[in-house]
């Protein structure tokens, strides 16, 4: 078709020629063209952009498109000044962008004939350049691209880190939104942030890793602005960079967390408090992955009273274990620190923890008084004091230095006691051991003492202040001593009891208390009542019924023997005159007046054996006699005196006739 096409035009030409050259006049220049264009923008390289043919149907002898008046808009250039052209001949439209420029021109377009000069009408084309969306671009010096910091370098800032920032290669997108995308591609294990890695949209690059990361890592980092990326070739991410952090390890302080102070009671025996340290590290991570640790142990003090068999150790996990020397206590003051094998130099490197001081307190057990005891004790009978010097030895207040000042005090204690044995000192044992005790003259047999030793120390459990019980025996062997009077517990009886009546019982005073005795009357001077009487163990019983006026009074005479001694003794028995019944009245007035103060009982004096009992309306006694009757005065016990009211009374004469009973007024 071009060729068709130039083959018309040149005909067409050489037509107005030879028109011309007659002398005739032809119509203005003409054609016909393709209008406004929209292209995309260039990237990367210049590069001719044609339309072919935009301009048609060219009707001129020797035509030439003017090109006129081009305004720019936007970021748009045309490379090295150029501007559109048009082919006269094939009517092509052609032009060369800036590369990543974009926006608008407008221009004239006008086809003169340069034979004559004439000219077309002036056509106003637009040319619009769509914005093709480029990536964004920054650069970053090789230097910053491998950087070496060390542990606990806190805060990283590198300020400018990326320079030339820009949005877009055309200045059109110069309004564009970027931002910095990072992103960690590899990292060692013991790698970890506070701040993870960024870069601000100035270029600025920071981070901050935790106190113990150390390590390396990888970095991807690329810039994006909030243009489209799609369709292609519209791109909205840089080239990608990366970027390798290395921490250099810093060797970090152990550290743990240690127990409470250690109190243990004297007399423990070995002791193992599980875990008293916890919380164990070597430090960071990678160091609890990689090294030892060693506790150290200083003793900074310690009392006089304390010792150990085994010294206070603490094992790898933190475990204390030690052995406190027996009857020792007090207290114990130590420092710990955790060390690793790790380097401790140069600074900051260091493998030490910080000084944890902590106490072990053995408290005071107070502990028993001990002593080594003497023998039994046998000795014979008499009023003598007994003394047994160093009965008992190593005497001990406890085996603990700190008891060494203790006072002791021996306790002897009754158990059990046999035979007629009495004490008038009973035993005791004076601090220093010495053991004494008096009999009381003529007891013999064997006593039971529990004997404990006790120290004035704490006695509230686990504290124990008394020694164990040990038990003494005391042996006393007896004497035989001559008995020394018989006693008659009645001496006196009624006449005309009958016989068999008894009189009384007879007892013998002995020295031997233990001793029994054997009665019989016996002849001799003072026998001549023993006729009418007999003796029936230590009873004395009549054998006749007496009449007091033939007779008032009997002598007879006793022997007592306890089979190896005896005692002969004489008595009187007097005979009574037997008075039956008693009399009194049912009221007294206690008023001082002389007249019927006194409750008084006729004949009570022929019993005197009688008991006269009054109790008031509670049942409570308020008068009481016995062997001899004391005239009442309306008073109490104890002698106060009583209310006006009626009070009951009860006699019993003891001779076998009935009791009286009744009740008695007090009159006021």
């Amino acid at each position: 078709m071009n060729r068709i096409r130039q083959t018309l035009v040149g005909t067409f030409i050489a037509i107005l020629i030879i028109l011309n050259s007659y002398g005739i006049v032809l119509a203005q220049p003409s054609y016909q063209h393709l209008g406004n264009q929209t292209v995309q923008q260039i990237i990367g390289v210049p590069t001719a952009t044609e339309i072919n043919p935009w301009a048609s149907n060219i009707i001129a002898v020797s035509p030439q498109f003017n090109v006129t008046n081009i305004n720019l808009n936007g970021s748009l250039q045309f490379e090295l000044g150029g501007k559109p052209t048009v082919d006269p001949i094939t009517g092509k439209l052609a032009f060369t962008l800036t590369p990543n420029t974009s926006g608008s021109v407008t221009f004239n377009v006008e086809l003169e004939d340069l034979n004559d000069g004439l000219t077309s009408g002036i056509s106003t084309i637009r040319i619009d350049v769509s914005f093709i969306n480029g990536a964004p671009t920054f650069d970053v010096d090789a230097a910053n691209l491998n950087l070496v910091y060390d542990e606990k370098a806190g805060f990283i800032a590198i300020n400018g880190w990326a320079t030339s920032i820009s949005p877009d290669p055309n200045p059109a997108g110069n309004g564009q939104t970027i931002n910095f995308v990072t992103t960690i591609t590899n990292q060692s294990p013991f790698i970890s942030f506070n701040v993870l890695p960024n870069v601000d949209q100035f270029g600025n690059f920071a981070f901050e890793l935790t106190n113990k990361a150390n390590g390396s890592f990888d970095l991807e980092i690329y810039l994006e602005d909030n243009g489209i990326d799609t369709p292609p070739p519209n791109e909205n991410k840089s080239t990608v960079v990366n970027v390798t952090i290395i921490i250099n390890p810093i060797n970090d302080a152990p550290t743990f967390t240690g127990g409470t102070n250690i109190i243990v009671d004297e007399h423990t025996g070995p002791v193992t408090v599980t875990n008293w340290a916890t919380n164990l590290s070597a430090g960071a991570p990678d160091e609890d992955v990689s090294q030892q640790l060693t506790f150290i142990l200083t003793q900074k003090e310690i009392t006089a009273d304390l010792a150990f068999d085994v010294p206070p150790s603490i094992d790898a996990n933190g475990s204390i274990s030690f052995e406190v020397t027996p009857h020792y206590n007090g207290y114990a003051v130590y420092e710990l620190v955790l060390v690793d094998n790790g380097p401790n130099a140069p600074a900051p490197n260091t493998n030490t923890s910080n000084v944890q001081a902590f106490t072990i307190t053995v408290n005071f057990i107070n502990d028993p008084p001990t002593y080594n005891r003497g023998l039994d004790i046998t000795e014979d009978e008499g009023d003598l004091i007994f003394t047994f010097e160093n009965w008992a030895t190593n005497i001990s207040p406890g085996l603990s230095p700190n008891e060494q000042d203790q006072l002791l005090h021996y306790t002897v204690n009754l158990v059990q006691v046999t035979g007629t044995l009495a004490f008038l000192i009973a035993p005791q044992i004076s601090p220093d051991g010495t053991l004494t005790f008096r009999t009381t003259e003529h007891t013999h047999g064997e006593a039971i003492f529990d004997i404990f030793l006790t120290d004035d120390g704490d006695l509230v459990p686990p504290h124990k202040n008394t020694s164990d019980v040990i038990q003494l025996k005391v042996t006393i062997n007896p004497f035989n001593f001559s008995p020394d009077d018989i006693i008659l517990s009645n001496r006196s009886l009624l006449e005309k009891k009958p016989p068999g009546f008894e009189v009384g019982e007879f007892t013998t005073s002995d020295l031997d208390p233990e001793d029994t005795h054997n009665y019989a009357l016996v002849a001799g001077e003072g026998s001549e009542g023993n006729e009418f009487f007999t003796i029936e163990g230590n009873k004395l019983t009549t054998t006749t019924s007496f009449n007091w006026e033939e007779a008032d009074n009997h002598t007879i005479r006793v022997k007592s023997s306890d089979g190896e001694f005896s005692t002969i003794k004489n008595f009187d028995i007097t005979i009574l005159k037997l008075i039956e019944g008693i009399k009194f009245a049912n009221a007294i007035t206690p008023n001082g007046d002389g007249q019927n103060d006194t409750w008084e009982i006729e004949d009570i004096d022929a019993f005197p054996d009688a008991l006269v009992n009054i109790y008031d309306k509670a049942g409570l006694p308020v008068y009481r006699s016995s062997g001899g009757y004391t005239a009442w005065e309306g008073t109490t016990l104890d002698g106060k005196q009583l209310p006006m009211g009626t009070y009951y009374y009860i006699i019993d004469l003891r001779d076998g006739s009935p009791i009286y009973q009744g009740t008695l007024t007090i009159i006021l």
